[in-house]
């Protein structure tokens, strides 16, 4: 009788119950809107090809009373446990890295053809750089940092004279304004490729889909993939504070594209494939803002680790290292590009 009852245990579902901090995410039900929107997509046209949707993406569990969001109490959401699983904080394993390439890239092939402009904004302008920049410069502007916080201009003064370097700027509104113009088509993006949020089988290593959707929303293709490459091409952590760890690696952003170009050749334009070396370096340009400004704003936004002095602005100088070699190797990445493009 216990051998059965273990049995039965073993079998029955496993799911995750999470909080969600409507403090970061303050319309909730418009993010769980976007996310239920998708996934009904991404398993309507599975099903539609005839293939198997078990493991294709996350699934919601609707509430009692049938919310239409899967909201509890304002605040709490389900979904199933996807079993058999594991994620990588990092990986010296090229394979590894050109499946994570690989699910970036089905989760874009998958949602071909989605209406992008249906989704709610759930962070107004998050990858907007330009946007970005504005809030470094009000950051750099404001008289209250000034007076209060002259020790860190002061201590910043290399990270801000890089970041607000005029060549830089006027490189951050080309995929932007590629988008408004139609150059490129608007398509729906994650936003946080990062090789954490990529589940991979636990025992083939093979990638079976993206996590965490919370910031699924309207972008480029090259969103995704530039962050995807921005934490991927490189070992090192975000906050590193030896520099001379900081590596891009070329290999590593051959063995990420070749998995995702593997899955969007059908679907990528030529204008979008020009556009992926600048997501990468778009990307690291706008965290190295982000973490720069936070600093001058007092540690506002991103949690710090108190036994890191200045974290924030050892964040930005870690971003700073990664982009100078991301420039350096711009030529080399469009070989890349080329090689398994068309």
């Amino acid at each position: 009788m216990l051998l059965h009852t273990k049995q039965q245990m073993m079998s029955k579902k496993k799911y995750i119950l999470q909080y969600v901090n409507t403090n970061v995410f303050p319309n909730l039900p418009e993010l769980m809107t976007n996310i239920k929107k998708i996934t009904k997509y991404m398993n309507e046209k599975a099903i539609e090809k005839g293939e198997n949707t078990d493991r294709l993406t996350i699934k919601m569990i609707d509430t009692i009373d049938e919310n239409p969001n899967s909201i509890y109490n304002g605040n709490w959401r389900m979904e199933e446990f996807i079993d058999d699983t594991k994620t990588y904080l990092t990986t010296e394993s090229m394979e590894i890295l050109e499946e994570a390439g690989k699910a970036a890239g089905k989760f874009q092939k998958h949602l071909d053809g989605f209406p992008a402009e249906e989704l709610y904004e759930i962070i107004p302008k998050f990858h907007y750089t330009p946007n970005r920049v504005n809030q470094l410069k009000e950051a750099l502007s404001s008289e209250k940092n000034k007076n209060e916080r002259k020790e860190r201009f002061d201590l910043a003064k290399d990270a801000i004279n890089f970041l607000t370097d005029e060549k830089r700027i006027n490189r951050t509104n080309i995929i932007t304004n590629k988008l408004q113009s139609n150059e490129i088509p608007l398509r729906v993006t994650h936003n946080d490729t990062k090789l954490s949020n990529i589940l991979f089988d636990r025992n083939t290593d093979k990638a079976v889909c993206l996590i965490d959707l919370d910031t699924v929303m309207p972008g480029a293709l090259a969103y995704d993939f530039g962050e995807g490459l921005r934490t991927g091409i490189t070992t090192a952590k975000e906050d590193e504070q030896d520099t001379s760890k900081i590596y891009a690696d070329i290999n590593r952003f051959e063995a990420f594209t070749k998995g995702f170009l593997s899955e969007v050749k059908e679907i990528i334009t030529k204008e979008e494939l020009e556009m992926l070396p600048l997501g990468v370096w778009m990307m690291t340009y706008e965290n190295a803002i982000r973490f720069l400004a936070d600093y001058l704003n007092g540690d506002i936004y991103f949690s710090i680790d108190k036994e890191i002095e200045n974290h924030n602005l050892v964040r930005a100088r870690a971003q700073m290292e990664l982009l100078k070699q991301i420039e350096e190797k711009e030529d080399d990445m469009k070989g890349v590009i080329k090689k398994y493009g068309f």
